[in-house]
């Protein structure tokens, strides 16, 4: 081949390089699963909900184009770790076991955990879920919460990839309570009047960005929530989902 050919067909492909990375610092790709409402859900076909807006709010911030790809929650975390997702924002808890794998951003909402069961049943404490099936989302902090529990009360735990096939669960009457975030719970609540809650006492669970180990996103994304929340768009954001 002519060196002149050769050095085009070089300059030819740094273009063509330089072009895919700039494509890819105009945008983030953000992993998450719809089934957690108010915080992504699915409506009218779209996916909305509390992290939804939030990780729109970051991506206008720092001026990138925001991708959601709709996952089931055990599959997030391995969609990070092979980079086929940049962020997750998906009510996902920064826990230690986590945080050895993925770094997650400073958090931007602490929550509280709750039951959900079939308001017939009448249950008002843990206590009262002993011999009890109990359901939770696989890979979620509230299948470490149930696991928890199981050491404290007689219950059997039973795990499932969404929300949703565990209240289906508990309608059918599968299993007989189900561990959720707080507002999660009194979504569902709403409708269905045949649920009800209890709050979990001495739980709580924080909500942030899980990215990969020394993402370049992360000190973007630090800096892009605080200036969201000192200029009051985080609370309206949450004034928005969290009071409906």
């Amino acid at each position: 081949m002519k060196p002149i050919k050769i050095f085009f067909l070089t300059i030819l492909f740094l273009l063509l390089t330089n072009c895919s990375e700039n494509e890819q610092e105009q945008h983030i790709i953000v992993g998450t699963s719809a089934d957690n409402p108010p915080y992504e859900f699915i409506q009218d076909n779209k996916i909305v909900g509390l992290d939804i807006d939030l990780i729109d709010a970051i991506g206008k911030q720092l001026g990138k184009k925001v991708i959601i790809k709709n996952l089931d929650f055990p599959a997030l975390l391995p969609a990070l770790l092979t980079k086929n997702i940049d962020v997750i924002v998906a009510g996902i808890d920064p826990t230690t076991e986590r945080e050895l794998h993925v770094d997650f951003s400073t958090p931007y909402l602490t929550t509280e955990v709750s039951v959900l069961y079939r308001a017939e049943d009448s249950f008002k404490s843990e206590k009262d879920l002993k011999g009890k099936v109990i359901g939770a989302g696989m890979g979620t902090t509230w299948l470490r919460i149930a696991n928890d529990l199981s050491q404290k009360v007689n219950i059997k735990v039973v795990s499932l990839a969404t929300n949703l096939m565990l209240v289906e669960e508990l309608k059918a009457k599968a299993i007989d309570a189900v561990i959720l975030e707080t507002v999660q719970s009194k979504k569902f609540m709403e409708n269905n009047a045949s649920f009800n809650s209890f709050l979990l006492n001495n739980f709580s669970s924080q909500f942030a960005i899980a990215m990969h180990k020394n993402s370049p996103h992360k000190k973007n994304i630090d800096e892009a929530l605080k200036t969201l929340k000192e200029n009051g768009i985080i609370d309206a954001i949450k004034e928005k989902w969290l009071s409906q």
